[in-house]
């Protein structure tokens, strides 16, 4: 049985996970929701309609949970004696690999529960082409450098500055200085 402050600690660390899956999560659908409807303009089919926004949401939301996954894992966490700048670049392509094998492997699961063999989709992978999965490679790589730019200023800020520097109103004393 848990003491008290151990079940103190895990509701903290719960709560800390829940609120970055969040933010994560709303970063990561606004931006795909502005892919797709990017996407429906250049197709010609008029804007976004409801099920491409909820697909956005639900991706969003499994890939948010596939980064808390990879950050619990700690990947690319070997680099943090490094300058910031560094280590922003070497998270950002850890997580873009990991991204990029999650959604291969959820493709593979959901073809398969789908009737479809292996063979088949490992078929229909290798037809997309080298080139489509670099360009969506690179766009994901790009999507996260400016979320672990961030993420890793917070982190040297200290838990919670970063939130409240965004969120909270100035001090007053910081108010009267500006003035």
């Amino acid at each position: 049985m848990l003491s008290q402050e151990s079940r103190s600690r895990v509701r903290q660390r719960l709560l800390h996970e829940t609120r970055t899956m969040a933010w994560v999560g709303l970063y990561i659908f606004l931006f795909l929701a502005a892919l797709a409807g990017y996407r429906a303009i250049l197709l010609g089919e008029g804007g976004a309609g409801a099920w491409p926004l909820l697909h956005c949401a639900i991706e969003a939301l499994v890939l948010a949970k596939v980064m808390l996954i990879g950050n619990a894992l700690r990947l690319g966490e070997r680099v943090f004696r490094r300058r910031m700048f560094s280590r922003t670049l070497t998270r950002a392509f850890a997580f873009t690999v990991f991204a990029m094998l999650f959604s291969a492997l959820e493709e593979l699961v959901m073809g398969m529960l789908r009737g479809r063999s292996f063979d088949e989709l490992w078929q229909e992978l290798a037809n997309i082409g080298p080139k489509l999965i670099i360009a969506r490679a690179v766009v994901l790589f790009i999507f996260f450098v400016p979320l672990f730019a961030i993420w890793e200023i917070g982190r040297a800020l200290g838990d919670g500055k970063l939130h409240a520097m965004f969120f909270d109103l100035p001090a007053e004393s910081a108010r009267e200085s500006i003035s």
